[in-house]
Parts: C-alpha cells; sequence; structure tokens
C-alpha cells in the first residue's frame, strides 16, 4: 500500500469495466478513465486517498458523464471505522459512485463498487463538452494511455494519428500524403503535415514528406504503441 501509484488502480477498474461490456480508455480529455457502451459514458476519477482534489475532479465530470465513479485503494481499516462511514455518507451526498480496490500480496486486485450514483435530479450536462470526450475516446486505436499517469505527456487521438505517420516514413523512406493515406493514414494527414505542430515532418522538393530529429525521437518515446 505504501507503494502504491495511481497507475496500480487503473488495470483492476479497468478489466472490470471491460467485463461489463464497456469499451475502456485512460486519460481522456483530462479524464483518468472513460467507459463507454452505446451512447452511455462513465467516467472514473482515480486516486491513491480520498480527498478533496478527487472529489473536485469528479464533480468537474458530472457535466459531462452519465454517470461518474471514483476509486480509491480500500481504507487499511476495511469496511470498519469512522472514515469508511464518512467517506460513504459524502459520497451520498455528491452523488458520485465509489469503487474500491483492494490489494493484498501475492493475490489479485480485487474490485468492490460499493456505491453507484444515486438517481437524483438531474446535473445540467455539458453536451458539447460530452460529444468531445467520447470523440476523442472514439478515435484513439486502443487504451494507449493509462489513467493516473502523469510522467508522459498524454497520447491524443492527434497525435497518435501524427505518430503513425512518423512511422510510416520511417519504414518506407520519403513518402506522399497520398502513398501515406493507402496504407492507413487518417482522413487529416494532409492538415497534419501542412500544420506539422510537432515539427516532425519535412516536405522535400518532389513533393514527399520526410521526418525530422524531433519525429525520430518522438518514435523512440512512443516506440511502445508499434509493438
Amino acid at each position: 500500500m505504501d507503494n502504491l501509484k495511481e497507475s496500480d488502480l487503473y488495470s483492476p477498474v479497468k478489466l472490470y469495466l471491460e467485463q461489463l461490456g464497456y469499451d475502456v480508455k485512460g486519460e481522456v480529455k483530462d479524464c483518468d478513465m472513460t467507459a463507454i457502451k452505446n451512447d452511455e459514458l462513465i467516467v472514473v476519477e482515480l486516486k491513491k486517498g480520498f480527498t478533496i482534489n478527487l472529489l473536485s475532479q469528479a464533480v468537474k465530470r458530472q457535466t459531462v458523464a452519465d454517470s461518474v465513479y471514483v476509486a480509491v485503494p480500500l481504507p487499511k481499516t476495511g469496511y470498519k471505522g469512522e472514515k469508511y462511514d464518512d467517506i460513504i455518507r459524502l459520497c451520498k451526498r455528491l452523488e458520485l459512485g465509489l469503487i474500491f480496490v483492494g490489494f493484498s500480496s501475492g493475490a489479485k486486485a480485487m474490485i468492490d463498487v460499493v456505491l453507484h450514483p444515486h438517481q437524483c435530479p438531474p446535473i445540467r450536462k455539458n453536451a458539447k463538452k460530452k460529444y468531445d470526450i467520447i470523440t476523442e475516446h472514439n478515435s484513439r486505436t486502443g487504451s494507449l494511455n493509462t489513467g493516473g499517469v502523469n510522467r508522459r505527456k498524454i497520447l491524443t487521438a492527434y497525435k497518435e494519428s501524427a505518430l503513425y505517420m512518423v512511422k510510416l516514413i520511417f519504414d518506407n523512406s520519403a513518402m506522399t500524403v497520398r502513398q501515406m493515406r493507402k496504407m492507413g493514414a487518417c482522413d487529416k494527414a494532409s492538415n497534419i503535415v501542412q500544420r506539422n505542430y510537432y515539427k516532425w515532418f519535412v516536405k522535400n522538393d518532389d513533393g514527399t514528406y520526410g521526418i525530422t530529429t524531433e519525429g525520430i525521437h518522438a518514435l523512440e518515446e512512443y516506440k511502445d504503441i508499434f509493438e
């Protein structure tokens, strides 16, 4: 428990939601976890402890998600004691779902959904932000970000598309946009190389594109996504 990281909570919660039929991604539009099934959007915020910061983040997510849960390690005192009762009481008042993740030496993490968000007067939703989160979630090819991880910059759908194009050029030498599209580059390929936001591309005199030193470094940083 003393060495527990927020990212340690991610995998067991992700597995639990996937077993319920949700498509789960990490670090989408500042949300630690997003889970989508049909048109339902669930957001889960992860923290090593039950804090004001956690509750503040979760309440903000209520404006865009259909349901919001907070996931924390099971308190050292377990299901007894004043702290446990206080956590339950506060989550009920804020209409937040509560997930405890239990860890024990050599055993599989245990998921216990103590509370589901109550049926209550609807919280006003921001439809545009909800749409943006769902669009970003669905644009990712996989769960390439782990919720709760802050050391590496978040891989957005835009950056993922740009990285794929860098990898194509790296593997095939200089390429045209048309050639990249034929090999799976996204519809916004022209915009990505022309805007060149990350300074990863260089245009050659013959109209093909190569990659810069920055592009090579980006491939090394994110090499795990191509494995």
